[in-house]
């Protein structure tokens, strides 16, 4: 059985894990945990983990703002990681679908989410769950980071 519950600040280091795993390289510590901590206390910034058998196997944020071009509140998934020794079981659209609920509680008009050019796995996976492509999306770095 997995629960979906909100992270709370002792999560913290399997978060790191699962989203350092996911990127392919270390974050700095120290930078991480500011920007953990200081997201955990925020009202428009969510952290969901997925926990199964004491272990933390998943982990999502969703992030609100209010954007003149939806006229209203708009959710943004930043990130979205299952350990991948349990991927495939349904955890993923657990942690998406308790994302779309609280954007909706909180008023959201649409949700959205942005996922690399290469993961064509995550990206049929948001096909499944219900996203379409809508967007291009550009980036651009400002500050070099060290990985």
């Amino acid at each position: 059985m997995t629960l979906i519950r909100p992270a709370i600040q002792s999560d913290e280091r399997s978060v790191y894990d699962l989203i350092t795993t996911l990127m392919g390289f270390p974050l700095d510590r120290e930078a991480f945990h500011d920007v953990f901590a200081r997201n955990l206390h925020s009202e428009s910034v969510l952290y969901y983990v997925a926990e199964s058998n004491g272990a933390i196997v998943g982990f999502g944020s969703l992030h609100i703002e209010l954007l003149l071009h939806h006229a209203g509140l708009a959710g943004e998934i930043q990130e979205l990681v299952v350990h991948e020794t349990v991927r495939s079981k349904g955890i993923g659209a657990e942690l998406v679908s308790r994302l779309e609920e609280e954007a909706e509680k909180r008023g959201c008009v649409s949700i959205e989410v942005t996922t690399r050019k290469r993961w064509v796995d995550a990206q049929r996976f948001y096909e499944r769950v219900g996203f379409k492509k809508t967007h291009v999306n550009f980036t651009k770095d400002l500050i070099t980071q060290k990985h």
